[in-house]
């Protein structure tokens, strides 16, 4: 089954989480940003899995994402990457159609930092995808201090996301 797993990221976090999730799924599976996620490339998939980074307890915006890239993080002075769309426009591009689905998000370890992967969600089922787990958060660091992305995420946060791919491969697999 082709799989892709489908991410806005803007300091890394949520790429790096995605290409785990990515590992844990298998060949079938590729890991895209936004903009290589074409509704083609989408289309021809089995699986969308889709994440973001939580803004404002929920899905980044405009708004949010300009003052992002305003504040450049950790100790390298990393810059936001603002160069693929919004997953929100994505989502709304989101080709309709019987597929399964699942959605992610990274986040501040705490009550602020809740939000975007049930949009995602919502959106997913309301384009005709099937989910076949629930939303899944990722933690990160709220102040970086490097700018390596695997740094910003907590310990074990990319084992955690390979063992989800493989949970989402074997739940995908049954219902085949």
């Amino acid at each position: 089954m082709n799989v892709v797993i489908v991410f806005e990221s803007l300091w890394g976090n949520t790429a790096a989480i995605a290409r785990a999730i990515a590992d844990g799924v298998g060949e079938s599976a590729h890991a895209l940003s936004t903009a290589e996620a074409t509704p083609d490339v989408v289309a021809a998939a089995g699986l969308v899995i889709a994440g973001a980074p939580v803004h404002a307890m929920g899905l980044p915006s405009e708004h949010s994402r300009e003052s992002a890239s305003r504040k450049p993080q950790g100790a390298g002075h990393l810059a936001a990457d603002l160069s693929h769309p919004p997953m929100r426009d994505w989502l709304d591009a989101l080709p309709a159609g019987p597929r399964l689905g699942a959605a992610f998000e990274t986040r501040i370890r705490g009550p602020l930092g809740r939000g975007a992967a049930s949009g995602i969600a919502h959106a997913l089922e309301s384009h005709g995808l099937t989910l076949i787990d629930g939303p899944r958060s990722f933690n990160v660091h709220l102040k970086t201090s490097s700018s390596e992305s695997a740094a910003l995420l907590f310990d074990g946060e990319l084992d955690a996301a390979r063992e989800w791919g493989e949970l989402l491969s074997e739940r995908a697999l049954a219902r085949r």
